[in-house]
């Protein structure tokens, strides 16, 4: 836990991008499996811990301090986690001998019961030292936002192991924590997993910029215009009775967006734009960016949020037609 617990501190002090790179690949270097992987899961999101809920550390800090004194720091810090590592009644620095392994925490987590979570939770912050104990709260809780993308957290993978960030983006959906297995590739120990994701995410070639002397040697016929549509760029993906939606960056956003599922009545993966719209005259217009952020960053939408930001995808291209085994990349 310590290791986790000064990736995260140095994470969130450094404000540059590829500082933060080196700092996860120097992780991922000299972290134990399956403490890194686990680490990996927990930065990107893809860590999935249900056996302790915020109202039960609520209830776990009432039990150990003041309620009134919690109230009021609360009140000043305003983040629970922090909160909750700074006044719990525990030693300020983790005993040698005392250190946790993260794969150790993640897996007792994960077998927990509702009823146990919380009763492991509290006796490993009765042992871990303040910034220790910040980081299992950030972790059990999900809140990690310490500047790193999932896509920054796959380049920084790429640049550990000598491949193209391409080729992690499409073995990713088809891995899961602690991706042992991707890491003994990366380091030389093992085969290139198999890319089994069902429906999976298939890289994009993003815009590059153009040399202002190259402008005269284009022919303008060769190219196409598209209208700056004010959404964000998607693949919907359909497979062998599989949907899912993702962002440019291979991030699932399927379950913000079961009405773009719903529809999905075909088989392949189409490249394009995902917009919300408004009823008008003429049916469904295109609403402003504002109005997709409504539904954007969510894991589940409400029935008013469905109504009043109906989504659709405004198709650019046909990336495959049919299923990986008998259809067509058109790539």
């Amino acid at each position: 836990m310590r290791a986790f617990a000064e990736l995260l501190d140095r994470l969130v002090l450094t404000p540059q991008r590829n500082g933060k790179l080196r700092l996860l690949i120097d992780h991922f270097r000299t972290a134990p499996d399956p403490d890194r992987g686990v680490a990996l899961a927990a930065i990107t999101r893809d860590l999935e811990l249900q056996s302790v809920k915020p109202a039960m550390l609520r209830a776990l800090i009432g039990e150990r301090t003041d309620p009134t004194l919690f109230a009021y720091s609360y009140d000043y810090v305003g983040d629970l986690a922090e909160t909750i590592s700074l006044i719990w009644p525990g030693p300020s620095e983790t005993a040698p001998g005392a250190d946790l392994p993260l794969g150790i925490v993640v897996h007792e987590l994960q077998n927990a019961s509702r009823r146990e979570g919380p009763m492991l939770v509290a006796g490993w912050l009765d042992v871990l030292g303040i910034s220790e104990r910040y980081a299992l709260l950030k972790l059990v809780t999900g809140g990690l936002r310490v500047g790193v993308s999932a896509r920054l957290a796959k380049q920084a993978l790429a640049d550990f192991g000598g491949v193209d960030v391409v080729e992690i983006e499409e073995l990713w959906h088809g891995q899961s924590p602690p991706y042992e297995a991707l890491f003994a590739w990366l380091e030389g120990r093992g085969e290139k997993p198999a890319a089994t994701a069902a429906a999976p995410f298939r890289p994009v070639m993003l815009a590059t910029a153009l040399d202002e002397a190259e402008i005269p040697s284009l022919d303008a016929s060769a190219f196409t215009a598209e209208w700056k549509w004010d959404g964000i760029r998607v693949q919907a993906v359909a497979e062998n009775g599989l949907r899912r939606l993702y962002s440019r960056t291979g991030d699932d956003i399927s379950g913000a967006f079961p009405d773009i599922l719903e529809a999905m009545d075909f088989e392949g993966a189409i490249d394009g734009e995902l917009l919300v719209g408004h009823h008008g005259e003429t049916g469904i217009e295109t609403a402003t960016f504002s109005d997709l952020q409504q539904r954007l960053n969510r894991k589940t939408v409400s029935a008013k949020q469905l109504r009043d930001y109906p989504a659709f995808v405004r198709a650019y291209d046909l990336l495959q037609e049919g299923n990986q085994q008998t259809g067509t990349d058109l790539r």
